[in-house]
């Protein structure tokens, strides 16, 4: 097994369209996953074909990576025209998330520096795909629900958020009732400061088109990510729809604190105050300009 250089880091080798309120639209809720009906011959003989990328940040995740890398609906993405690869992002884990995800075709890419965050910027100039999936690696997100995410994508929703609080349901015991309470003041925060209503900010789990993602302007290091892609949404006036996706008790050691959401929460904070306005694809004005002091340009 030998590594090869990247251009950063290094390798090792081995539906129902969205129902928008304001710039964030919401999609019906699924309670599972459903097949995408079978392809005629005719329809797959000369098929129109789209490319994804599967991106799992992950460290120290043996436990978690394997039902995740497994639970990808090949057939079903297969069916929609999708060429797709999955990349593991690794933070420098010291067990065998690495081995695991070689072990089940993904590509693993180790991250130079460190912080979720940080991985999936330092990935960004790499990406090739027409299309980005982004989910944890600790077993709590669907990756079965990829395809109905990536079939909300379009010209109204570039980008697109799996939310756990849109009519959606978790298991027993998967997430505390401190981090449910946590979590909704957050998107509310979220909401009020970017006038942008949002469910679920910090859900780990995204499809976007990957233009639109490439064309964000992303600084998190590390947990903050999710909130920094809807923030930098919300700034450039870049539409999100939102789907409900169940939430699954997590498969390992849990790693948020209660110290995470209040960084969080200062992230929103100055990400709000100290971002330029980008102007917004309508033309109009961003109605917390006068508040903030913000003006067009800059």
């Amino acid at each position: 097994m030998g590594r090869r250089g990247g251009e950063w880091g290094y390798r090792e080798t081995e539906p129902s369209p969205p129902i928008f309120t304001d710039r964030i639209g919401s999609l019906p809720a699924e309670p599972q996953a459903e097949p995408i009906p079978a392809l005629s011959g005719r329809e797959i003989g000369n098929p129109i074909r789209s490319t994804l990328s599967i991106l799992l940040p992950a460290l120290n995740e043996e436990q978690g990576i394997e039902r995740v890398i497994q639970a990808i609906p090949r057939r079903q993405l297969e069916l929609q025209g999708l060429a797709y690869r999955v990349y593991l992002l690794d933070g420098k884990s010291t067990d065998r998330t690495r081995a695991v995800a070689r072990r089940m075709g993904a590509e693993v890419v180790v991250q130079t520096g460190n912080g979720k965050g940080a991985a999936f910027r330092e990935f960004l100039p790499q990406l090739k795909a027409d299309i980005t999936v982004i989910l944890d690696s600790d077993g709590t997100y669907p990756p079965e629900m990829i395809p109905q995410l990536v079939a909300a994508l379009g010209e109204r929703s570039p980008v697109v958020l799996g939310s756990r609080f849109r009519e959606s349901w978790m298991d027993d015991g998967a997430m505390s009732l401190v981090n449910q309470v946590g979590n909704r003041l957050l998107s509310s925060f979220a909401s009020f400061l970017f006038r942008t209503p949002v469910s679920d900010v910090c859900s780990g789990m995204w499809a976007f088109r990957s233009d639109r993602l490439k064309s964000l302007d992303l600084t998190a290091e590390r947990f903050e990510l999710e909130v920094d892609i809807f923030a930098e949404c919300a700034l450039r006036h870049i539409p999100i729809a939102e789907i409900a996706i169940p939430y699954r008790k997590r498969v390992g050691e849990r790693k948020l604190r209660l110290r995470d959401g209040l960084r969080i929460g200062l992230v929103l904070l100055k990400k709000r105050i100290r971002s330029p306005f980008h102007g917004p694809e309508n033309g109009r004005m961003d109605p917390l300009a006068p508040m903030i002091g913000f003006g067009q340009g800059g």
